[in-house]
């Protein structure tokens, strides 16, 4: 999207797709559409590009004023790889309400048979592809994982083997990365105004030369207010386990975006991150999104009645944990909680790893198993959650998927040439 001033180009570019090459494998298709303003210098000049016979194509004459243009080839016209989808009014400065609409709450955007959307901020700094979109929506969905047998350290950090439970399918609302600088330290403690310079940064403001913006200092010590109010002993219950706390630790990068339109859930968290967001009139969306899973992650504890960690246990579980992150994906995958299917999503916490014990370790049944995710998808059974994708994993995961995307063309490529030498 590139709107809110007058266009000349776009700096962001890609390779045209209108789906046609992904349909003839039989995969997800991918369309690359800008939204820009209809009178900007951008579209007066591609339209004074468009040869004389394509004008006739479409009822045109090179005679035809401009508005009739704009209206006969919105949607048309292609642009360093972008179909240009013109909006009028847009080359002023836009309102919050208007300007997020695109990137966290897109669904009304698209026709109803589109499933997600990607949503790619104009000052990104990588070329994105179709590639990129096919592998990062492949990425919202994971099969069951089968129970298996993993290796890990003990106390002592000897090796020894652990019984992973099995996981269910698991689907992404919303898919984005994580922020790079996140302070390694307690939850309770984390430095909220380090947090918004470093965010700052990456939205492209100055907070160095310019400082921070008086809109953004207030939803900052608004936060860090609500967190202290909500944090006090004095507020919290009596019972033990019901002293949760409000943690902001979900911050994230957004320049990318990954929404799943057709979810319930995901709709539901779109609206509520929009609605927290556009009442500040700052560009730190990031900000408002860890404000939003952090109320969220609360009610799901209080909720569901998830008990605290027993401080005597907390380094037994921090080791559990451990395994569990080296040989799963669960941490990236945070649950979506619904009062209709309260129990039903499952926090990576909740993963308990068995210790296999010595004596039975060389037993057949409890050989080491490279179990991956089941490829098999049931919309039924889903359970549904926002993931945070890192980095590390992404790079590994794009490296399988591409193997597999190729494997599958070749496929497909050589049952057309059977079916054609059949004819």
């Amino acid at each position: 999207m590139a709107m809110g001033y007058d266009v000349d180009t776009l700096g962001l570019e890609t390779q045209f797709s209108d789906g046609e090459e992904q349909e003839a494998y039989m995969e997800t298709t991918v369309c690359t559409v800008a939204f820009v303003p209809s009178e900007s210098t951008l579209v007066k000049d591609v339209i004074q590009k468009v040869p004389p016979n394509s004008l006739i194509k479409k009822g045109l004459t090179s005679a035809s004023d401009l508005r009739t243009k704009i209206k006969a080839l919105n949607g048309y016209l292609a642009h360093r790889g972008w179909v240009l989808i013109m909006v009028d009014g847009t080359t002023i400065p836009m309102t919050p309400e208007d300007m997020f609409v695109p990137k966290i709450s897109p669904a009304r955007l698209f026709h109803s048979t589109v499933r997600k959307a990607m949503y790619i901020d104009e000052n990104f700094s990588h070329t994105p592809y179709p590639d990129d979109a096919q592998f990062l929506a492949s990425e919202t969905s994971r099969g069951v994982l089968k129970k298996r047998t993993v290796t890990g350290p003990d106390r002592k950090g000897r090796p020894t083997k652990y019984k992973l439970p099995e996981e269910p399918q698991r689907r992404a609302v919303l898919l984005v990365s994580p922020m790079r600088k996140i302070p390694n330290m307690d939850v309770d403690k984390m430095p909220l105004v380090e947090i918004t310079v470093e965010l700052m940064r990456d939205t492209g403001l100055d907070p160095d030369t310019n400082g921070e913006p008086r809109e953004i200092q207030t939803q900052r010590e608004f936060y860090s207010h609500a967190i202290s109010l909500i944090n006090s002993m004095d507020l919290r219950s009596i019972n033990f386990n019901m002293r949760h706390k409000l943690e902001m630790k979900d911050f994230i990068r957004s320049k990318w975006v990954i929404h799943h339109l057709k979810l319930e859930e995901g709709h539901n968290l779109r609206c509520e991150w929009y609605r927290e967001h556009v009442r500040w009139g700052t560009h730190l969306d990031q900000l408002s999104f860890a404000y939003v899973m952090a109320k969220r992650e609360l009610a799901r504890k209080i909720v569901t009645q998830q008990p605290l960690i027993d401080p005597a246990e907390e380094e037994e579980l921090t080791l559990l944990q451990q395994v569990t992150r080296a040989h799963s994906d669960a941490h990236e995958w945070h649950p979506i909680f619904s009062a209709e299917n309260a129990a039903s999503a499952i926090h990576h916490t909740d993963i308990s790893p068995e210790v296999i014990p010595l004596n039975l370790q060389d037993l057949p049944e409890h050989e080491i198993s490279g179990i991956g995710p089941e490829s098999a998808f049931s919309d039924v059974e889903s359970t549904f959650y926002v993931r945070i994708m890192s980095d590390e994993r992404m790079m590994a995961f794009r490296k399988r998927w591409l193997k597999l995307r190729n494997n599958h063309r070749r496929y497909v490529a050589a049952m057309k040439e059977v079916k054609e030498k059949e004819k």
